[in-house]
């Protein structure tokens, strides 16, 4: 499985190469077999996902080959689920899962109506939320969506926080109030950051170390790139190996 906030289109070969990588790893001897692999690309960026997905449409001149001369190529496709503001997929699974999915699908909306509609979706998960657990995640997209869009202020998420959590009034204003306080000045990079140890943080637990965490709130921007990518698969040992 992969990750992707933007669109790629060479991830196919990507995607080959973890295949034949774990192939070898998993190749078993006294069978002479290895296990089947379903390729698979989580998209949230904010365009619909237009990259080809069946490799043996890559290669050139296929549709002049003979039968006998194609069964030589390699071929294969990856499915894709495109959680992109155009797409058409629906998030399933854990409701922490579904909060974060859908807050980057907010980072990423084009329009100020897409932004709304994406935001009420948030927060109609957060409610679902265990009670002990609401107020830190409203916290960590309010953190986190202010600092990766320019164009939104702490009023227009209240906005539509009074409509779908009206219950939540005084919880609300108190992380809105603390934020103003703050001033909200530390960036889009900064808040992509704290994002990501919010998420890895439910993953991990007390696993995510202090440490950990420092050395994420210093990491370069390609390096939050890559983790925010891969925030739901990447383990433990893959995060320490790459923050070293």
């Amino acid at each position: 499985m992969e990750h992707k906030s933007y669109i790629e289109s060479k991830v196919i070969f990507q995607l080959l190469r973890y295949i034949t990588n774990i192939w070898e790893e998993k190749y078993d001897p006294k069978t002479k077999k290895v296990p089947i692999i379903i390729p698979m690309v989580i998209y949230h960026g904010r365009e619909v996902w237009n990259v080809e997905t069946n490799l043996s449409n890559m290669v050139q001149g296929i549709e002049d080959l003979s039968d006998e001369l194609k069964t030589y190529l390699l071929t294969y496709r990856y499915e894709i689920c495109d959680f992109s503001i155009k797409g058409k997929k629906r998030i399933i699974g854990l409701t922490a899962t579904k909060v974060a999915l859908e807050a980057m699908r907010a980072g990423t909306a084009m329009t100020e109506k897409e932004f709304k509609e994406r935001l009420a979706i948030v927060f109609a998960y957060i409610n679902q939320l265990p009670e002990e657990q609401v107020q830190d995640w409203f916290e960590g997209c309010m953190i986190y969506l202010l600092n990766v869009r320019e164009d939104i202020t702490i009023e227009d998420i209240l906005k539509v926080q009074k409509e779908i959590m009206p219950g939540r009034g005084e919880i609300v204003m108190t992380i809105a109030e603390k934020l103003r306080n703050e001033g909200m000045e530390k960036g889009k990079l900064e808040g992509e950051r704290e994002f990501a140890i919010k998420i890895l943080s439910k993953r991990f637990g007390n696993q995510l170390t202090e440490e950990i965490k420092d050395k994420i709130r210093k990491a370069d921007e390609k390096t939050i790139d890559y983790i925010e990518d891969n925030l739901l698969e990447i383990t433990i040992e893959e995060l320490k190996g790459l923050l070293k």
